[in-house]
């Protein structure tokens, strides 16, 4: 669908009007609770670090988390389809291993589900995120395995007790795109409750590339008074189902034949499938005072995904039905305190985690002879950890951690195969009624996986402008229980450490960091699906990744910010001079916000990624690859009483790319996209 840009930019511009109202935009002064820091903000993190607040949310004009989560620095979308479904977040120039090494948590939560199928960003709503934080090259010493780049923290928002209030939020877009969200909290005395409801429909893009979504959320919090005001407890039940298509990707020449050529699927129209995904959690915490504070979490989640992929015509639909159901239950206990000692105050946080998970891979159907086939598995593990901030003087201090982990698996295959008895005559022959059809044990293989995660790192406030910093973490990732069901034999593993430096800086007008790293990593998890095996398994090499990270953001005027980020990365095997796939060099992003009056808001956003290698090119010689491309973006927001109205142009001068391409077939992104929508605060 393309839209000419040149009439919706007039009409975007033609609501605003020339007066002017500051908004508070600065956040150097956020407090972090996903990492430690010498003053608990953002100032004294010592890694590169940022938080996306409600207000920047608002401001953005993203269309999902994958987008807004683009737009910071060092950050990537790998997208299939151009929504939140399929995507993925590359911290540091993973490429495609970012899936399973970048975590995302949801208030403290893993999303990334146990296959590699990654973090379900479609599950969370921009409009009910309270705030985001993201931490490059930290998180491994307490949240553990897949915190390699970093993690992505997304905290909803909490109900609370008072009077009754709800927001409705409505969507439409270019793509048959239609959305509607509600929520409503409120509470009286020590309870509260909140409920959320939604529907997303769209017809997607491509052909076959359809999507809908129905998400519902309760959560009851009780804060009581008196004796027992130092608990908090809450208990969430989630539900996420959603149906979707699965277009395929298109040859080099489709993509760059037109429109009509792109947005085809090249895949069976039944090629598609569908999530269930249930989620249900408790979580205590005890305030005792000097004693500390003591946080209790469970959770559990059950994930059913039936889908088709290359669907074959005279073959019955139900005998090429594949399953992916998996269970994971959780339990974390925390405890945080601060000491005294030699004259200064020092805080220290240690904690137990344990995980178990069950998992059913079933493919062909259930009941095809020589065909059918189950891998099923559990993998179990449990970690203690340790970190403390120990401030030291003159504005210094150290952070230290030290995790040890431990992960023991099983993975069991069979086959649906036919057996029969037979007598000899003096040939063969088959015992009538003798034959029993049944799933029969193929292979096993169990594993058992010591890791340790470690972290040494310094702040220096040289003075309330400016603050440096430096850190030294390991880190590590086991295979998932997706990876062993498909492992070449000797898969094991993989180890990397992290080095970092950087500054932060601002006044009242600006706010500026720069950040270098080294990351190395040792026997680094991917798929291989070059070779002919399609299997997972390690790199030969060592992969070494060398970047930088800038941000800046500068309110040029009360009524005028502008904020903007960049980020190198050499992302290389060691003792090659081969990039690893899917990794752009280059990253850089825009935006300028002007507020002309206080209910009036206007974004203009730019998005670059330098061109990045194919996916299945480890030498870089044997697939062209994906170019670079710039993506600019306009939204505009009017508030009119308990309304705020907001339009915008997605991918304004109509860019072709791609983010994803496998042995030279590319995955398109959307072309010129129109979207409106309103939120109304019910009181």
């Amino acid at each position: 669908m393309n839209i000419p840009f040149r009439p919706a930019l007039a009409g975007l511009l033609c609501l605003l009007a020339p007066h002017a109202r500051a908004d508070d935009a600065l956040r150097l002064d956020e407090v972090v609770i996903s990492a430690p820091s010498a003053d608990d903000t953002l100032r004294t993190v010592p890694h590169g670090v940022s938080v996306i607040t409600a207000g920047d949310i608002e401001r953005a004009g993203a269309q999902g988390v994958g987008d807004l989560l683009s737009r910071e620095a060092g950050l990537n979308l790998q997208s299939y389809f151009g929504r939140d479904k399929g995507a993925t977040v590359d911290m540091r120039g993973l490429g495609a291993t970012a899936v399973s090494n970048v975590l995302v948590l949801v208030d403290g939560v893993r999303l990334n589900a146990d296959d590699l199928s990654g973090a379900d960003l479609s599950s969370v709503a921009l409009s009910q995120v309270e705030r985001i934080e993201v931490l490059r090259g930290a998180g491994a010493v307490r949240y553990g395995d897949g915190a390699v780049g970093g993690i992505v923290h997304i905290q909803t928002r909490r109900p609370r007790p008072g009077p009754l209030t709800g927001q409705l939020d409505l969507r439409s877009g270019a793509w048959g795109t239609r959305e509607a969200r509600l929520r409503a909290s409120g509470g009286a005395g020590p309870l509260a409750a909140s409920v959320t409801l939604s529907r997303l429909d769209s017809d997607g893009y491509r052909d076959n590339d359809r999507y809908a979504a129905r998400d519902s959320a309760l959560e009851l919090s009780l804060l009581p008074d008196g004796p027992w005001s130092f608990i908090d407890l809450s208990l969430r039940a989630a539900r996420h189902i959603d149906e979707y298509g699965l277009p395929g990707p298109v040859s080099a020449e489709a993509f760059r034949a037109g429109s009509a050529r792109r947005r085809a699927s090249s895949a069976s129209p039944q090629d598609g499938g569908s999530t269930d995904d249930r989620t249900l959690g408790a979580r205590l915490r005890a305030d005792f005072g000097d004693a500390g504070l003591l946080t209790l979490q469970l959770d559990h989640r059950d994930r059913e995904n039936p889908y088709f992929i290359g669907v074959q015509t005279g073959v019955a639909l139900a005998d090429q039905r594949n399953v992916i159901d998996s269970t994971r239950r959780d339990l974390r206990m925390t405890h945080e305190l601060s000491v005294d000692a030699f004259g200064r105050r020092h805080d220290l946080a240690f904690g137990y985690v344990s995980q178990s998970s069950d998992y059913l891979r079933r493919e062909n159907g259930d009941s095809v002879v020589g065909n059918s086939t189950r891998r099923s598995g559990e993998l179990n593990g449990h970690a203690w950890w340790g970190e403390g901030v120990f401030r030291l003087g003159q504005g210094v201090s150290i952070n230290a951690g030290l995790r040890r982990d431990r992960a023991d698996s099983r993975i069991t295959g069979s086959r649906y195969t036919r057996e029969c008895q037979y007598i000899f005559i003096p040939f063969p022959v088959e015992v009538p009624g003798s034959c029993v059809n049944a799933f029969r044990a193929t292979d096993a293989t169990a594993s058992d996986w010591r890791n340790r995660a470690s972290e040494l790192g310094a702040s220096w406030q040289v003075s309330s402008v400016l603050t440096v910093f430096a850190a030294d973490s390991r880190h590590f990732r086991s295979p998932n229980i997706d990876e062993l069901a498909l492992a070449a034999p000797d898969l094991r593993p993989q180890r990397g450490r992290t080095r970092e430096a950087g500054l932060r800086a601002r006044s009242d007008t600006v706010e500026f960091g720069a950040t270098v790293y080294r990351m190395h990593i040792e026997d680094e998890i991917y798929f291989d699906s070059a070779s002919g095996l399609s299997v997972n398994r390690n790199y030969a090499l060592p992969t070494v990744r060398t970047g930088v990270e800038i941000d800046l953001r500068w309110r040029l005027r009360p009524s005028l910010l502008f904020a903007a980020n960049a980020g190198y990365v050499q992302p290389r095997f060691e003792g090659s001079d081969a990039d690893v796939p899917l990794v752009p060099r280059r990253t850089a992003n825009l935006r300028i916000e002007w507020t002309p009056a206080e209910a009036r808001r206007i974004t203009f956003s730019a998005r670059h990624a330098g061109r990045r290698f194919d996916g299945n090119d480890l030498d870089n010689r044997s697939f062209a690859p994906l170019p670079s491309y710039t993506v600019f973006d306009l939204a505009l927001s009017v508030r009119s009483g308990a309304a705020t109205w907001s339009a915008g142009v997605s991918n304004l001068f109509d860019k072709v790319y791609s983010t994803i391409a496998y042995s030279n077939t590319y995955y398109p992104m959307p072309e010129r996209t129109a979207w409106m929508g309103v939120s109304w605060q019910l009181e």
